[in-house]
């Protein structure tokens, strides 16, 4: 077996290890105080602050370098892993560092499941009690019932607090919205995603949305649904005891 000549000794100005065998001075720094224009003892890695000496570079820039001094074999991406600490620091992929961890962003997620409907008569924790039903006339769920509650009533074909299954024509969710407000117990209607014209009496809700009354006729895509509200002028859940 051949055998190897090499002296590895570390610089010391500039502290990187070289083949003293090999190269008289050292070739990262010649044996001065600043780099030699040739070298790049970072690795390429940007050095914006022109910090000269490898020994303080991560101390300049904490969680991008480890050792420099130490084994180059061990020596870490810098981009491989962006550091929490900087926010908003491009990853290898381009996306960017999470402020949040896993742990906060579903307790996040969590917290968001659990709102309650603005109802000052329904309990904590309790379902918000009907308000109003949409029945399905014409299409593929002619004869079917659709219960209204508080707040938005996203309608959709798949997802939704309102599912309409069996018409391709109506978006797979948030085609539109009706929309219960207790405190002054009227209802709306809004179109949301839906790539077909939302219709009221067979006039189209354009803009923000439009208010609904007692057996209006809703078109959304191939099927008519009939709008019966339960709360209005004569009855609310916050005056029942009333």
């Amino acid at each position: 077996m051949a055998e190897i000549h090499q002296k590895i000794v570390p610089c010391p100005v500039c502290h990187n290890f070289y083949d003293a065998i090999k190269d008289a001075t050292c070739p990262f720094c010649g044996g001065k105080a600043g780099f030699a224009p040739t070298q790049d003892p970072y690795g390429g890695f940007p050095n914006p602050g022109g910090v000269s000496n490898p020994a303080d570079f991560a101390t300049a820039y904490p969680g991008t370098v480890s050792g420099l001094q130490g084994n180059f074999s061990e020596t870490i991406d810098p981009l491989a892993a962006a550091p929490t600490s900087y926010p908003g620091q491009p990853s290898v992929n381009g996306s960017f560092a999470q402020t949040k961890t896993p742990e906060q962003m579903s307790g996040l997620s969590s917290r968001m499941s659990q709102t309650q409907f603005v109802d000052s008569a329904t309990p904590a924790g309790a379902p918000s009690p009907v308000v109003g039903w949409l029945v399905a006339v014409n299409g593929p769920c002619r004869g079917t019932d659709f219960r209204i509650h508080t707040g938005y009533n996203y309608i959709g074909r798949e997802t939704g607090d309102i599912c309409i299954r069996g018409d391709q024509t109506i978006s797979g969710e948030r085609d539109s919205n009706i929309t219960y407000v207790p405190q002054t117990n009227r209802f709306y209607i809004a179109h949301e995603q839906g790539k077909n014209v939302l219709l009221v009496n067979d006039l189209p809700v354009i803009g923000g949305g439009t208010e609904l009354h007692d057996f209006d006729r809703i078109t959304i895509g191939t099927t008519e649904l009939l709008f019966v509200g339960l709360c209005g002028e004569h009855f609310s859940w916050n005056n029942s005891n009333k």
